[in-house]
């Protein structure tokens, strides 16, 4: 459990930034974020020297363990140096400031002192429960490192790791150069969020009045944003509650009338090769579809305490493909370039139908299994 009475000190001055920022400051930030009680340069328990960039697991385990002691490979690539010390209660940190000048540290030397001399893998923990994903430990220098790469790890940390197709292989690298062009420009994540609820709005409209190539242009210009405004809010330390709310509440509500706005444009554009009934029904289907999936994650949730999609391989593999926003785009996308948007727009209500089926068969074998279910990622 987190200690939050724990203030980091900081060794050392390095005039490096990170995400826009001089490299103290995002520091204290991070710090802050993982819950210590702010930067102390005089009186803080925890040492750290300033050029260490440590992933989320070992911040937080760091602050809660008294008497850890994080080591990293040292720089010539033989023994290992000093990174940071949680100071035990009494103890004096006059007795470790000489060892983080030094190229290698004997463990022996911190266990005389009465500290646990560890590794990142020794203090890290494996499973982000946040963000679904197994992450690897990192202790990274700004010294040895250069800055663009350490920002490229921070970014890959801050993604999901079970995600929707469009958002885990087409995003990532146009993201995390528009995340860096908002970090050094100051742009705050609530701007973004705020920048895509107008393409939310506008794609509504372009759909409700039949232009499909620019709705779905807009759309996903929506679905881009979405990804850069939580990956700017992890990576520069400023995501809040309210941002979150935000966010999730923008992407909650919006897909339903998305899709009332495509029936609508489809009667604009009409007549169709597709009966109206089978439109007034896909519609239906579609809106009851997305309420009623929404309904089986939460109950699983509540049940199981972690999400439908990481219990087991085959759910996080079609996580990637499920009815949500981004893959019935897809759908839609490829219909229109087809010529038939309104089949396109049939398929969706299909597969709509077929993932809430296979989410219900899920979340019943999950009820009947002899014990509890645990995460695969957890393993």
């Amino acid at each position: 459990m987190t200690t939050p009475s724990v203030s980091v000190r900081l060794l050392g001055d390095i005039p490096s930034k990170l995400w826009g920022l001089d490299l103290a400051e995002w520091q204290r930030r991070a710090w802050v974020k993982a819950s210590a009680a702010g930067v102390d340069n005089a009186n803080g328990r925890l040492l750290l020297g300033t050029e260490w960039v440590l992933s989320p697991s070992l911040q937080r385990n760091l602050l809660a363990r008294p008497g850890a002691a994080l080591l990293a490979p040292a720089t010539e690539g033989k023994g290992e140096q000093l990174v940071a010390v949680h100071l035990p209660e009494g103890a004096a940190a006059d007795a470790v400031l000489p060892l983080f000048g030094t190229p290698h540290v004997l463990r022996a030397a911190l266990v005389d002192a009465g500290l646990e001399p560890g590794d990142m893998h020794d203090l890290a923990d494996a499973y982000n429960k946040s963000l679904r994903k197994r992450e690897v430990p990192y202790a990274l220098s700004m010294r040895t490192e250069p800055a663009i790469e350490i920002e490229r790890i921070l970014f890959k940390g801050s993604y999901k790791g079970v995600t929707d197709l469009v958002t885990k292989y087409a995003w990532p690298i146009p993201a995390f150069h528009a995340t860096r062009f908002c970090a050094w420009l100051r742009i705050s994540p609530n701007t973004v969020t705020t920048a895509s609820l107008g393409f939310v709005i506008l794609a509504f409209w372009l759909f409700w009045t039949g232009q499909w190539a620019a709705g779905i242009a807009a759309a996903w210009m929506m679905t881009f944003l979405d990804t850069v405004d939580g990956k700017l809010a992890r990576t520069t330390m400023t995501y809040s509650s309210w941002g979150n709310i935000y966010d999730h509440g923008i992407d909650l509500i919006h897909p339903p009338f998305w899709y009332w706005a495509i029936f609508v444009g489809l009667g604009v554009t009409g007549p169709h090769n597709v009966p109206p009934e089978w439109l007034s029904g896909s519609l239906i289907v579609i809106l009851a579809g997305y309420v009623l999936s929404r309904i089986e994650e939460g109950l699983f949730i509540r049940l199981f305490g972690f999400h439908i999609h990481v219990w087991q391989p085959v759910d996080s593999f079609v996580r990637e493909i499920t009815a949500r926003r981004n893959p019935n785009m897809v759908i839609f996308m490829l219909a229109v370039i087809a010529g038939q948007p309104a089949w396109g727009f049939v398929l969706v209500a299909a597969w709509t139908a077929a993932c809430l089926i296979f989410h219900g068969v899920r979340l019943l074998q999950a009820k009947i299994q002899p014990a509890k279910p645990v995460s695969w990622l957890e393993g």
